[in-house]
């Protein structure tokens, strides 16, 4: 399994630039220039979801008459976060262009894990090892799993930077100089209030903090003053907090689940498909193998944390109290943090999730980073604790642990350019959406914001769409399904036009309108089957799809559905016999 290390340091006079080091960064890029030009080819420069409650605070922000009241705004709750960092990036971004850009927007979230895998990378280099053993990182860190975050402004600059601001903390505490812990602090502070579990930061930062001080190599003033900034920062965080009060709970499963869901979390990259639950049509998540790579990757991390706070512990015996001078990072502290934060993650997550759908709700596409961080962490890890006792994965071994980790990360590109494909169609129908429910008044006042530049396939014809005599029109088409669920409306149809991944927006919508208001939601093409690995033009079905209408984005109302069909611009709506009246969540 473990040979003698193969050290990357060029022999004198050889710039280390050879043919295999040259394949090898070629390899490692492979996986960040699918999601690179994935990003590129399918985000667009509309909201989605949360950005529109981002956008309307920043008018909220803007509209403010000092500074003072702009600053307390700027830490207004969110859902259960305080988003400062994202209200920041947003305000620059507006400061700079004097309009708000969601294609640029995204890109700014994205490039997070470029910085994420430069933190990593810096942790790599301390190993002395061969680029080709970097190989396998880049393709966990960057793949199509996360296609919920890839074109989600909000969210990728939320959930893929709260990361960074981690483990660039940790990086920096692990440096045993001052300035360095400084710095720590205020990423620590910052990621408190860029996502909800950025508090775990401070809190891992100063569990590693009083480490060292009990170990002799630090002083314990700089526990207090961490304590004291930690305290500050999460009663800041938490002063005037409201409770969400209507997710569901998590006790409405056993306590068994809330272990599955701990170690899916874990484990969540080894599920190649972009839904899960409800949600995944066709196939069943692999959950029992999420579960296993879970369990692995939680023992291998206990392991080398518990064996590397034993021998310190073992080492320090005799020499309490005393400071060790200033010298090289100390990688065993930056596992240490960030391994403790991944943990809490994982245990705050379930514990908040759980409720909607069991385990394995925790496959969501927004929480996969997550699996492939710990992958990453952990292996960087084992090799780091090989080559202090002067040994290295086998070229076997390193073939196997990259074989598999290519082979998953393509297979997970290909059947999750699915979720890529429905983000984008969701994010055009949700800006139909934001023209016909919006308040005019409002809609010209976020247009000091935001000016769309994105050609909808709508484009012209949404009043038409919106007219009352839609309501009593004659019925056209049938569903072949609609049943009422927790949150949403179940809908199936067999005959209908499907989009192509050239053409994303073209294909069918669902259609619902009360007189009143109007909503267009993506129904969701089928797959030929959930593994198909048919090429690219043959992609989705010719027709049929399925669609989850979430109750959430309507207003209380007695609703007619129809299924409204886009081909290359020609709009055909077809209504349909089934109403149904929403009152509440």
């Amino acid at each position: 399994m473990v040979t003698q290390p193969t050290r990357r340091h060029a022999a004198p006079g050889n710039t280390g630039l050879n043919g295999r080091n040259l394949a090898t960064g070629l390899l490692l890029a492979v996986p960040i220039g699918i999601v690179l030009a994935t990003v590129l080819t399918y985000a667009l420069n509309l909201p989605y979801w949360d950005d529109y409650l981002v956008q309307e605070q920043l008018l909220l922000l803007k509209s403010q008459p000092s500074g003072r009241l702009k600053l307390l705004h700027l830490f207004d709750q969110h859902w259960e976060h305080r988003i400062v960092w994202t209200r920041l990036v947003f305000a620059g971004w507006y400061k700079l262009n004097g309009v708000l850009n969601y294609y640029g927007l995204t890109l700014v979230g994205v490039s997070g894990l470029l910085a994420l895998m430069g933190v990593l990378i810096l942790v790599f280099r301390k190993t002395g090892l061969s680029l080709l053993y970097l190989l396998p990182v880049p393709f966990w860190l960057f793949t199509l799993q996360s296609h919920e975050n890839l074109l989600w402004a909000m969210a990728s600059i939320q959930n893929f930077w709260v990361l960074v601001f981690a483990l660039a903390s940790f990086y920096l505490l692990a440096r045993p100089v001052g300035w360095s812990r400084l710095l720590a602090l205020a990423l620590a502070v910052l990621a408190t209030y860029t996502s909800g579990n950025g508090s775990l930061v401070l809190l891992a930062g100063l569990a590693v903090l009083i480490w060292q001080a009990i170990t002799g190599r630090v002083r314990f003033v700089w526990v207090g003053g961490w304590l004291a900034v930690t305290a500050l920062s999460i009663a800041g965080y938490f002063y005037h907090y409201s409770r969400i009060t209507f997710f569901p709970s998590p006790f409405r499963y056993p306590f068994i689940d809330w272990a599955k869901a701990f170690f899916v979390f874990f484990g969540a990259f080894a599920d190649p498909y972009p839904y899960s639950g409800a949600a995944a049509y066709g196939y069943e998540n692999p959950l029992g193998l999420t579960i296993f790579l879970g369990i692995v990757l939680v023992g291998v991390g206990g392991y080398l944390t518990w064996t590397d706070l034993w021998e310190t512990v073992q080492k320090r015996k005799g020499t309490p109290g005393k400071i060790t001078p200033g010298g090289r990072i100390n990688l065993p502290d930056f596992f240490l943090a960030t391994l403790l934060f991944l943990l809490v993650t994982a245990a705050i997550t379930v514990y908040s999730r759980v409720g909607f759908a069991g385990p394995g709700y925790l496959l969501q596409g927004r929480y996969k980073v997550y699996s492939a961080l710990t992958l990453a962490v952990v292996y960087l890890y084992t090799l780091y604790r090989l080559g202090r006792a002067q040994k290295t994965l086998s070229a076997p071994v390193l073939g196997v642990i990259a074989t598999l980790s290519i082979g998953q990360s393509l297979l997970s590109d290909y059947l999750c350019l699915e979720g890529i494909v429905n983000q984008h169609r969701r994010t055009t129908a949700e800006y139909f959406n934001y023209l016909l429910n919006t308040p005019l008044k409002q809609q010209l006042a976020l247009s000091t914001l935001f000016i769309p530049t994105e050609e909808t396939f709508f484009s012209g014809q949404t009043r038409q769409l919106a007219v009352q005599s839609w309501l009593n029109a004659p019925a056209s088409a049938k569903l072949d399904r609609f049943s009422s669920q927790t949150f949403m409306y179940w809908i199936e149809k067999s005959n209908t036009v499907n989009p192509t991944l050239n053409r994303p927006t073209d294909g069918t919508y669902v259609y619902m309108t009360s007189g009143t208001h109007t909503y267009l939601f993506a129904a969701r093409p089928l797959r030929p089957a959930p593994l198909a690995l048919g090429g690219f033009d043959g992609y989705f079905r010719p027709e049929g799809i399925r669609a989850q209408v979430l109750q959430e984005h309507l207003k209380p109302g007695t609703y007619r559905i129809g299924l409204l069909t886009n081909r290359a611009g020609q709009l055909h709506l077809s209504m349909t016999p089934q109403t149904v009246t929403f009152t509440s969540l």
